[in-house]
């Protein structure tokens, strides 16, 4: 829809020549004399940009600017007048002008600031739309299905302390999803659209631990060779998720502490004044902190000040009611991702993934649905398609083998055999593969597979 301009001006043949040009510009345009008129057509109509003069008699051009930015803030404004001085425009602009022009002008240059004006909304709002869109994304990918009544409780907790500033600890055994539940405390609390950041600190080193969440200046060790910004610090006015931290360091703790407590810290090597952040801080761990506390593996203090608010997450085994659910969504999304007409489970594969334990929780029940929609050459996924931990598949014909199959090796059995009819051709392979090039791609990386070997000749 082309954005509507009200042009307010006294003078009638110029708000004549202003309407017809704007008009012939492609515009929609509304026009007023003065400013009641001005202020009525504002509070009846809809108005992207208001090119007004400033001297109307007894409501002023700066009144129609207030009432338009209270209306609606993203309303733009060009303000016009025969009297320009620099505090004359320094106020406009300090009231939220856009811009402002000196009479006498050129038509074509006031129809540039117009036009500059609507690029900025259009910008604006495609900025707007894009951080919607990318919540709704993050929502989405955050997937928590929970028709357990424990999960159903962590959900409304969840929904309570979100929009708070509070502190929360995640506990549960690896695979439960306590990741996925930070991210959904993050994208219902007020800060949804500043960052988030995650960070695995059992993954790293003490020392590179803590130039990752702190930074570190410029020469601060060997191979410092330019500023790096931290974690805390790329999380302002955002969220940080400490996953594992019942893995760090008693001296990285005492730095977490600090920042939790003082809302500041230093980048490694500085000398100068401290980074002040403002981070709601999320934490995760399968260890008992309790423990490590009475066994002095973890500070009492920083404990305190990250079990503000406890979630814990049940393993799924203990959570039956999740389980088809859970397999249900993981197979809709994975299903789509490759580009296959799998539509559910076959009476012999619910029994199957209704007996076995789950030790790695829900990350293995979504690693065993992907795989076993990437295997499914039919509408429906049985047990063959369902290589769990103990590998047993029904009714396999291995020759000589005790119907245990390997997961890589089915994976990879798959995948050469759709490269030696493709000859070595990805796109062909993925397409008798029912995937896209880019899922072929990553799983020839992931399980090294010479592609190049199948190519004819």
């Amino acid at each position: 829809m082309a954005n509507r301009i009200l042009v307010v001006e006294d003078n009638e043949s110029l708000r004549v020549g202003i309407v017809a040009f704007l008009e012939d510009s492609g515009y929609q345009v509304l026009c007023a004399s003065n400013g009641a008129q001005a202020i009525q057509l504002l509070e009846s109509d809809t108005v992207h940009i208001v090119v007004s003069d400033i001297k109307l008699g007894d409501i002023s051009g700066v009144d129609v600017l207030r009432k338009a930015k209270e209306i609606n803030s993203e309303t733009e404004v060009i303000l016009m007048t025969a009297y320009a001085t620099l505090d004359s425009a320094l106020q406009a602009l300090r009231l939220g002008a856009f811009d402002y022009i000196q009479k006498p002008f050129d038509l074509e240059d006031l129809k540039h600031r117009v036009d500059t004006a609507a690029r900025l909304r259009k910008m604006s709002g495609e900025l707007e739309f894009f951080k919607r869109a990318q919540y709704r994304v993050a929502m989405d990918d955050v997937g928590i299905v929970a028709e357990n009544p424990a999960m159903k409780e962590i959900l409304a907790t969840v929904r309570k302390v979100a929009p708070t500033h509070a502190t929360v600890l995640i506990t549960g055994e690896t695979g439960t999803g306590k990741e996925v539940l930070a991210s959904l405390v993050h994208f219902q609390s007020p800060r949804r659209e500043q960052p988030l950041v995650k960070v695995n600190c059992a993954a790293l080193h003490e020392n590179l631990l803590e130039s990752e969440l702190f930074g570190h200046e410029r020469g601060a060790f060997t191979g410092a060779e330019r500023l790096r910004i931290g974690k805390f610090e790329q999380a302002d006015k955002g969220t940080i998720f400490l996953d594992e931290i019942g893995d760090m360091s008693a001296t990285t703790q005492a730095k977490v502490l600090r920042v939790m407590q003082e809302h500041e810290f230093e980048r490694l090597g500085s000398s100068g004044k401290p980074v002040k952040v403002d981070v709601r801080v999320v934490t995760a761990t399968n260890h008992d902190l309790r423990k490590e506390v009475q066994e002095g593996r973890f500070r009492q203090d920083l404990y305190f000040r990250l079990n503000v608010l406890q979630l814990h997450i049940p393993p799924l085994r203990d959570r039956p009611e999740d389980l088809l659910p859970l397999g249900r969504h993981f197979l809709d999304r994975y299903a789509s991702d490759f580009k296959k007409k799998v539509e559910g489970f076959s009476p012999d594969a619910v029994r199957k993934l209704r007996s076995y334990a789950w030790p790695g929780n829900v990350r293995e029940l979504q690693n065993a649905i992907e795989r076993a929609v990437l295997l499914c050459d039919g509408p429906l996924i049985g047990p063959a398609e369902l290589t769990l931990e103990s590998g047993t598949v029904p009714g396999s014909e291995i020759p000589g083998g005790d119907g245990t199959l390997n997961l890589e090796e089915l994976e990879r059995g798959a995948i050469e055999r759709a490269l030696r009819v493709a000859k070595g051709v990805q796109k062909d392979a993925a397409d008798l593969l029912g995937v896209t090039p880019r899922v072929l791609n990553y799983k020839i990386q992931v399980l090294g597979i010479d592609w190049k070997s199948f190519r004819a000749g």
